[in-house]
């Protein structure tokens, strides 16, 4: 056994079962193990590194496990680093190997040579090297292991090619570790209780470990308990049914009148599950000198930056067991407010407020999108302004529905919808996607192809960064913008080229025809949907 192949073993002992790879001639050993076990690992060549990375963090988000990632040495490495990045950021386990230039060499700045630790230690959970052969097992397992404990996240292990090439042997693969199981203190508890019975308003703000630990019933359940309302965190958006009477909506960058009025009511807030990040506390404000803080998450370091009135070190799924079993019989006065801030979240959800300058009207567009998709579709969305609209009107009623760059990281779409596929072959997966992210990764649809994954993507193409052009008017007037307008390419005509079903829309009524068709279509499909640059978000102003 080589190192490759002992590194592959180790994989499989861990029940990493999906793979995704860029091919380089630092890791043809782990190439040909892999070529062996494909009944058991399922390899995955994707173009381009940023993709094999984003792929692995839809695939971790869909089935709550990592993948793992295999990339060359130096620029393999870089280009992987924009997936890291969203990973850590999106609290999502990934093991990204590297396959490092031959030991002998390092320190002189050798071709490709990058020092990994210093490069990758800010925005990765931990950088790991494998030394020597023997370690190959063990620093593997400790990699996979480390990915889901506590904090989720994305774990870089070095492995220099000598390694994976040179000695052989049969090392000892370890034994799966034992699950970290941190469960809710029983006094903590008590005094959350009675913070929770005490608030006129509370309300929880779910993260991400509600989705990954699948407590998306407990989180309901604990609503229906303590009749809280539930906002939801950024990119969040599944962890409750948007229709449940408890919903508030989601905390994007655009905070809505309603939830300011409800924030501003609050007495209590319950952070479940949530790391507090800078968009969903509109960037560390959310939590007044006034207002009751219960923090519950299984990282220590994550409830140190809050000082919360109490802090619960668990996992949200026991969490929010004990909690919905703690807590008394909410007041009918609590409820009436919880009603009709859930009302009023559902009338912004309702199409018709806006006059919409150009053809295709994106709010009829996702409700005639509501009405066609299977409710338990994954819906697969880039970083642009297009995502607002599908924010708003989109109703996610089914957990693990949502994903999404919580990095706000462009590129995310298409691979995204890749390794969304990959994991859950069972669902449909929609990738929403704009003019501009399209064209830095939309090249892998040739994955898609490749690998026969029916992922429908809509291409919402406005010739613009719309996101940036909003923050310049906002700065320097309405007439005034600059670098910001594209000349797009025909994306249906771009969809034939990679041997894609491709449609084109060009006034809202094409919309639905087209969806049904695509859907129909039995692989892969792409919908370019022209969009007016004057209807850029449904909460910016027009731009003219």
């Amino acid at each position: 056994m080589n190192g490759g192949e002992a590194l592959v073993a180790t994989l499989i002992s861990r029940g990493i079962d999906t793979l995704f790879f860029v091919a380089g001639g630092t890791f043809v050993t782990v190439l040909e193990a892999l070529s062996r076990v494909q009944n058991k690992i399922r390899s995955v060549p994707i173009r381009l590194e940023s993709s094999a990375a984003f792929a692995a963090d839809a695939y971790s988000a869909v089935r709550r496990k990592p993948a793992a990632v295999f990339v060359s040495r130096g620029p393999g490495a870089c280009n992987a680093a924009i997936g890291v990045h969203t990973a850590m950021q999106g609290s999502r386990p990934m093991v990204l190997f590297i396959a490092n230039i031959p030991r002998p060499l390092k320190g002189r700045e050798a071709f490709q040579e990058i020092d990994y630790q210093l490069m990758y230690q800010p925005i990765a959970k931990a950088v790991l090297e494998i030394f020597s052969f023997k370690e190959v097992p063990d620093v593997t397992a400790r990699a996979l292991d480390l990915a889901v404990s506590g904090r989720p996240g994305p774990v870089v292990v070095t492995v220099s090619k000598d390694v994976l090439d040179g000695e052989t042997g049969e090392p000892a693969i370890p034994r799966p570790a034992a699950p970290v199981r941190a469960g809710p203190d029983a006094e903590a508890v008590a005094e959350a209780a009675r913070l929770i019975d005490r608030a006129r308003h509370p309300i929880v703000v779910a993260g991400e470990m509600v989705n990954f630990e699948g407590a998306n019933a407990e989180l309901a359940a604990f609503a229906e308990a303590s009749g809280a309302g539930v906002l939801t965190a950024y990119r969040q958006q599944d962890a409750i049914p948007n229709d449940h009477p408890a919903h508030f909506g989601h905390l994007s960058i655009n905070r809505l009148p309603f939830q300011e009025k409800a924030l501003k009511e609050c007495d209590l807030i319950v952070g479940m599950g949530t790391r507090f990040d800078s968009v969903t506390t509109a960037d560390y404000t959310m939590v007044r000198p006034d207002q009751k803080l219960v923090s519950v998450y299984p990282d220590a370091a994550v409830l140190a930056a809050w000082r919360a009135d109490v802090a619960l070190g668990s996992h949200v799924k026991p969490a929010l067991k004990a909690l919905a079993a703690a807590v008394a019989k909410p007041s009918a006065a609590r409820l009436a407010w919880r009603d009709a801030v859930h009302a009023a979240e559902a009338a912004f959800a309702r199409p018709g407020e806006i006059e919409v300058k150009g053809a295709v009207d994106m709010a009829k567009v996702i409700a005639a999108f509501n009405a066609r998709v299977p409710a338990d579709s994954v819906m697969v969305s880039d970083a642009g302004t297009f995502g607002r609209w599908v924010g708003r009107y989109y109703r996610f009623n089914r957990p693990g529905t949502n994903l999404g760059p919580v990095s706000g990281a462009m590129g995310y779409g298409v691979p995204g919808g890749v390794g969304a596929a990959l994991a859950d072959p069972s669902r449909p997966v929609f990738v929403w996607v704009g003019d501009g992210g399209f064209l830095m990764t939309g090249h892998e649809v040739a994955t898609a192809v490749q690998e026969n994954l029916p992922i429908k993507v809509l291409v919402c193409d406005n010739n613009c960064w719309g996101s940036i052009i909003v923050h310049q008017h906002k700065r320097f007037g309405d007439d005034w913008d600059f670098g910001t307008r594209l000349k797009s390419p025909d994306f249906a005509t771009l969809g034939k080229g990679y041997g894609v079903a491709s449609l084109a829309v060009r006034r809202t009524e094409e919309f639905a025809p087209a969806l049904e068709e695509a859907i129909a279509h039995p692989g892969p499909a792409l919908l370019h949907l022209h969009l007016d640059i004057r209807d850029v978000s449904p909460y910016a102003k027009s731009v003219r």
